[in-house]
């Protein structure tokens, strides 16, 4: 059996696709780097009940989870001498998936930038891979507010064009004294290359041939040529009804809520670099859900600040994006500071009352 326990973590760190090898806009990555980056991505352990989140304690070597879930430092929920706390929650963007510790991800530039001035402000990662404004929502609920945030930021957009949750996914009980085949994945990467690598494409596969599609968590992924208006359409209004009661949430707790949609390499204006026109594919059915989310979010009246950033590299010719959405530690500063601009009038007029 340690053979087989080898060989899987073998095949997961040397073998399994790593697409940032390839990735030019992080040329500051050596090639072992890249793939322990892959690498930690791929053992790092999820768990689907309620809702999609992160199992919490795992400390691996470019990412830390605290026993939140979270990545990053521990958090005090107490706030000692903090006179405000800023909690961004979103996808794998806003977690910081491809980058090489946790401090290159925003948020954490973010809490650096305010730091230099501002030592009573802190902001936390609650990025989260492949969620969705569902499970925004969902953890905002349920644990972003027992945090005791002053203002929390929904920077989202692109995972609601991809996974295509048009009906309401189900919040699943569950009885935390079971243990469950998550609690060994850490130990055991067998189970996990054998059920990821060889079952999983053969299930894909049937069902592709089946139906020409492919499910992913309770949601539609169909091709992106497939432009379909009332696919769309129902995406936009279910991220806006979640958003819009986001905001009523946050009002009725006095905290500050801010909705960011995020840039893509598939929307917006970019000058794009010579690798990021080799990565460009055509998605004209995210790039119209980009544009409906922009529509409806003018409606978020109840929220406190609400910005489209599609826009925002628009003048930057270098290189950001490592994929379609994902960036670099470039890419991820000027998010940071951008968002800083935005909030920085909103943050010392709330310190000052």
């Amino acid at each position: 059996f340690s053979s087989l326990e080898f060989g899987a973590r073998f095949y997961e760190f040397f073998i399994q696709e790593c697409r940032l090898e390839d990735a030019e806009t992080l040329s500051d990555y050596d090639y072992f780097l890249k793939k322990h980056i892959c690498y930690d991505q791929q053992i790092i352990v999820y768990d689907n009940q309620p809702v999609f989140t992160i199992s919490p304690n795992q400390h691996l070597k470019t990412i830390n989870i605290n026993s939140d879930g979270f990545r990053g430092e521990e958090i005090n929920p107490l706030k000692p001498n903090l006179d405000y706390r800023i909690v961004i929650i979103g996808g794998s963007t806003v977690f910081g998936t491809g980058l090489s510790n946790d401090e290159q991800a925003f948020p954490s530039i973010l809490n650096e930038k305010f730091q230099e001035k501002y030592d009573n402000v802190e902001v936390i990662n609650a990025g989260i891979a492949s969620i969705t404004s569902f499970e925004e929502l969902y953890h905002i609920e349920e644990k972003i507010i027992s945090l005791k945030p002053d203002m929390i930021i929904v920077y989202d957009g692109h995972n609601d064009g991809v996974y295509k949750k048009i009906i309401e996914p189900k919040i699943l009980n569950t009885d935390k004294d079971e243990l469950q085949f998550k609690d060994f994945q850490k130990y055991l990467r067998t189970p996990v290359v054998i059920y990821r690598y060889i079952l999983l494409p053969i299930i894909n596969s049937d069902i592709n041939n089946e139906l020409n599609l492919s499910t992913s968590e309770g949601g539609l992924i169909l091709n992106k040529k497939n432009i379909d208006e009332k696919i769309s359409n129902s995406i936009g209004t279910l991220w806006y009804e979640r958003m819009k009661e986001f905001c009523e949430i946050s009002n009725d707790k006095k905290i500050e809520s801010v909705v960011i949609l995020q840039p893509t390499l598939y929307h917006g204006n970019k000058p794009l670099s010579d690798y990021e026109k080799t990565i460009l594919n055509e998605n004209k059915q995210g790039k119209e859900i980009f544009e409906i989310l922009n529509e409806k979010s003018q409606n978020l009246n109840n929220c406190s600040s609400v910005s489209d950033f599609s826009n925002v590299f628009d003048q930057i010719t270098d290189g950001v994006y490592i994929d379609e959405a994902h960036l670099n530690y470039y890419g991820n500063k000027i998010i940071a500071n951008n968002i800083y601009e935005k909030i920085l009038p909103i943050v010392l007029e709330d310190i000052l009352n």
